[in-house]
């Protein structure tokens, strides 16, 4: 039995996404849907009978029914503008990432949210996870010594193999829409990114969807992306929609002076963890387990922060610090030079004990 009243949330969106947070939510008795709304009148319909929520016909009657938390689960290109309206209209937001695609618009909604003093938060959040909790008390506790070296792989295949609409993905590319993850992890870990370099380019520019339309990615498909942490830390960052994780694995590698940390699997909250001293072969550290990926963690963590009234974890700051990441390397990768990130931000993740 809960302790406390539930939560009551609101899904803007009824995409492919919305599917995969509505099953995460079953994992969160103190999350309550109330409802949905989404432009499409068959997709929100059809998204409210599987669910058993309420069917909104527009975003006034929403916001009417007075939810706790908007979870914004539109396209990434909308996602600054609904996310302003609902800020200004008073709406505490949990927005899916990114939380814009500039940081100009970004850090306006960081401000927007202060000055309205209501809540932003935005995925990814899956750092809150497992497997992440337990690379950052090993890297904190020292079992590998000072970190200097990152390696990420981000190969997130062909995704017109299996999304019925895939030419989003392909407008916004692979760093915005998967290398956010292990930045957000590792911007949490160790704190602000000071410089970017990067590399892009389209490696299969024709692409064939399950329906067998044709079209071309408007964003390159490919990138290399050199992090340079203010802490010190260098990441390499390899992200594309060419290579699927089933040949190449989406590793995460933290090298230290005294060895190496590997998660196997970054997206995955159960995934196993391996160690290496150095010079020596990788061992197992933490056993993996089949625990399905939490979608909701950031929502439940920011609803258990407002029931607390502490700040919540995955806060705009870390959000918009990451789309500047992003934009930072779209202008390495167009100029051909380093270029700086100005804004800052602790590290959230808390030292172990």
């Amino acid at each position: 039995m809960n302790q406390f009243p539930q939560t009551r949330v609101a899904f803007l969106g009824a995409g492919n996404i919305a599917g995969p947070y509505a099953d995460s939510l079953k994992s969160h008795p103190e999350l309550l849907l109330i409802g949905v709304f989404d432009l499409d009148e068959v997709r929100r319909a059809t998204f409210a009978r599987s669910t058993g929520c309420k069917e909104f016909a527009s975003l006034d009657e929403m916001l009417d029914d007075a939810p706790d938390i908007v979870v914004n689960l539109t396209s990434a290109p909308f996602h600054f503008a609904t996310t302003k309206e609902l800020l200004e209209r008073g709406q505490n937001v949990f927005s899916e990432k990114p939380l814009a695609l500039s940081y100009t618009d970004a850090r306006e909604l960081e401000q927007l949210a202060a000055e309205r003093e209501v809540r932003l938060a935005c995925a990814p959040s899956l750092w809150l996870g497992a497997a992440c909790s337990a690379a950052t008390a090993a890297v904190q506790g020292g079992e590998i010594g000072v970190v200097r070296l990152i390696t990420a792989e981000v190969n997130q295949g062909r995704i017109e193999s299996w999304h019925p609409a895939p030419q989003s993905f392909y407008s916004v590319g692979p760093i915005v829409d998967v290398g956010v993850y292990p930045i957000a992890f590792l911007t949490a870990l160790f704190g602000s990114v000071a410089q970017v370099t990067a590399v892009s380019t389209t490696a299969l520019d024709t692409r064939v969807t399950i329906g067998g339309d044709s079209f071309s990615p408007r964003s390159p498909d490919s990138w290399i992306v050199i992090a340079e942490f203010v802490t010190g830390q260098v990441l390499r960052l390899s992200c594309n929609f060419y290579v699927d994780h089933a040949t190449v694995p989406r590793t995460l590698d933290l090298h230290g002076d005294a060895g190496s940390l590997r998660i196997d699997d970054w997206i995955l909250p159960g995934s196993a963890i391996s160690i290496a001293s150095y010079g020596r072969p990788f061992e197992p550290f933490v056993n993996g387990t089949d625990a399905p990926i939490d979608w909701c963690i950031g929502l439940a963590e920011l609803a258990g922060a407002m029931r607390e009234g502490r700040a919540h974890r995955a806060g705009a700051r870390h959000a918009a610090h990451v789309v500047e990441i992003l934009d930072a390397a779209r202008e390495s990768a167009s100029s051909g030079s380093r270029v700086e990130v100005y804004s800052r931000v602790d590290a959230s993740l808390a030292p172990a004990n």
